[in-house]
């Protein structure tokens, strides 16, 4: 009997001890997974708070613009339904760290005017908000660089860097190695890491602003919201513990030195250069400076070159890649007598503007270790000097001095005309290389072209032309004038040698472009008639 009791209470006392240990574990291991949820809904609460107040600003609700006059401010104006911006902190640059305002935190809720110290004048200022986003200004600008949300447990690390010349603070963008020594990137840039220590290198210690002419030289950085190992090297480590902005700030240097830009085997007038291989050539310049960008300022320079204060660094110099000389071109030609005694002048020739002499820039080159050469447009200056921009002779190009000359045939005289017949009248009569036509295309004014040194010209037609109008010739009275065509002439300045091409085709001829010459159309006016 006793033992039939027994397994009964045994399987109340299992059933009680179930309930006392299998219960409580339940709960507390599915507590556990609320607890976890509900911080995973507080991470993605924050974050979708943080791409919100973002997505608002970048929309211009609300618009943030710095105002950096003489007493600046931030200008906050909102374009709809405000959306509450709680500012936790504003800080200026105060020339070598960011000092803060704010004493508390500021909700701004509608249009809103805040002041800022007349220190922060033409200084950027920072505006980090309670949902732990950095908002970047620079003097007179809105909101152009934000930290977009990042994943939940990591801080988001601005870097930028800044030229200090005198009273501005010049942005610019330098090679930073963060948070590894692996990882490069520009200035300005975001990151987002971890609460830790991290290397930071800034890779430059100068840059160049070739728009202003200066170089800056590392000086140290700065910090808001985290800790610095050193701020005065290059390398150093950051502890991220919140949102942090870092600052690698550069001084300009305004140490000045007295360079001279000056052009080299560039035949600038008032040069004249006489040859006397072909008789006596005088090439006399045309050109007398040459234009040189130095730090995006255009300087005309002349052969004697021109001087520069320039600061200490980096300085452009952009003399031109190739840069044309037009000469004044004439001969006197001789020849000696037979006896071999003084020479015999013969003749003269002169084209103005005959000869255009195409020169290449090869390199730049200075006299002195002061200046050093840092690119093919770029000089380093650390003391007074000369840089020279060596150019060599290209291509060398002729002018052709094209003209016609019509006459009438001997014995006739001209008694009336209502328009011009004779002498230079214009007409594109002479077909070259069967592609293309010279000749002059106004009354009495050549044609100048300008061919390649060894360039052959291929005299291929002749045309003749017809005129209409009131003439009378001889007495007699036409209303319309047919050329016929006569030769072409080319004349060289060697030896004044006259070149004839007879009309006739298959006496056509050609001549070979190595000096100026000058080509004349020679047309008779033989038929004349009366309209019907």
């Amino acid at each position: 009997m006793r033992k039939g009791i027994s397994v009964p209470i045994f399987m109340v006392l299992m059933f009680i001890l179930l309930v006392a240990v299998l219960v409580p574990a339940y709960l507390l291991f599915s507590s556990t997974q609320i607890y976890s949820n509900q911080g995973s809904q507080q991470a993605t609460g924050y974050l979708e708070g943080q791409s919100q107040e973002v997505n608002q600003v970048f929309r211009g609700n609300p618009n943030v613009y710095y105002n950096s006059s003489k007493t600046p401010y931030l200008q906050v104006l909102f374009t709809s339904i405000p959306y509450p911006l709680n500012l936790t902190q504003i800080y200026y640059f105060n020339g070598t760290s960011w000092d803060p305002i704010l004493k508390s935190s500021l909700v701004v809720a509608g249009n809103t005017f805040i002041p800022l110290p007349s220190k922060a004048f033409n200084k950027p200022v920072i505006m980090v908000s309670g949902e732990g986003n950095v908002y970047f200004l620079n003097p007179n600008t809105s909101i152009n660089t934000v930290n977009v949300q990042g994943p939940a447990g990591k801080f988001p690390v601005y870097i930028a860097s800044f030229v200090e010349n005198g009273s501005s603070y010049i942005p610019v963008s330098v090679s930073v190695l963060f948070p590894s020594s692996s990882s490069s990137a520009l200035t300005p840039s975001v990151y987002y890491v971890l609460p830790g220590t991290y290397p930071l290198t800034d890779v430059d210690n100068t840059t160049f602003l070739p728009q202003y002419g200066i170089t800056g030289v590392f000086q140290n950085w700065s910090i808001v919201g985290g800790t610095l190992s050193n701020t005065n090297q290059l390398s150093t480590s950051v502890t991220v513990f919140a949102p942090t902005v870092i600052t690698a700030i550069y001084k300009a240097q305004t140490n000045k030195y007295t360079v001279t830009i000056k052009p080299r085997n560039l035949p600038l007038a008032p040069n004249t250069t006489t040859e006397n291989s072909r008789g006596s050539i005088t090439l006399t310049s045309l050109n007398s400076t040459i234009p040189v960008k130095i730090d995006n300022k255009t300087y005309e320079i002349s052969s004697n070159g021109t001087e520069l204060n320039l600061t200490y660094g980096y300085h452009i110099v952009q003399f031109p890649a190739q840069y044309n000389i037009t000469f004044n071109y004439s001969t006197f030609n001789y020849s000696f007598s037979s006896n071999g005694g003084h020479p015999k002048f013969s003749s003269q020739f002169s084209a103005p503007a005959g000869e255009i002499n195409c020169y290449i820039l090869t390199n730049l080159f200075s006299n002195t270790s002061n200046i050093s050469i840092a690119g093919p447009n770029e000089i380093f200056v650390k003391g007074p000097g000369m840089v020279y921009g060596n150019y060599s002779l290209g291509d060398v190009y002729y002018a052709s001095i094209v003209s016609n000359y019509f006459f009438l045939p001997k014995g006739a005289t001209l008694d009336k005309n209502s328009t011009p017949i004779l002498g230079n009248i214009a007409g594109q009569l002479i077909q070259v290389n069967n592609t293309f036509v010279i000749g002059p295309i106004d009354n009495y004014h050549n044609q100048i072209l300008y061919f390649k040194n060894g360039t052959i010209l291929l005299f291929t037609y002749q045309y003749l032309t017809g005129i209409t109008g009131d003439f009378t010739i001889n007495g007699q009275v036409y209303s319309q004038l047919l050329s016929c065509p006569v030769n072409i002439t080319a004349i060289y300045p060697i030896g004044n040698k006259v070149n004839i091409v007879a009309y006739h085709p298959e006496q056509l001829g050609s001549i070979t472009i190595d000096s100026p010459i000058y080509i004349i159309d020679y047309q008779e006016w033989s038929y004349g008639g009366v309209a019907l």
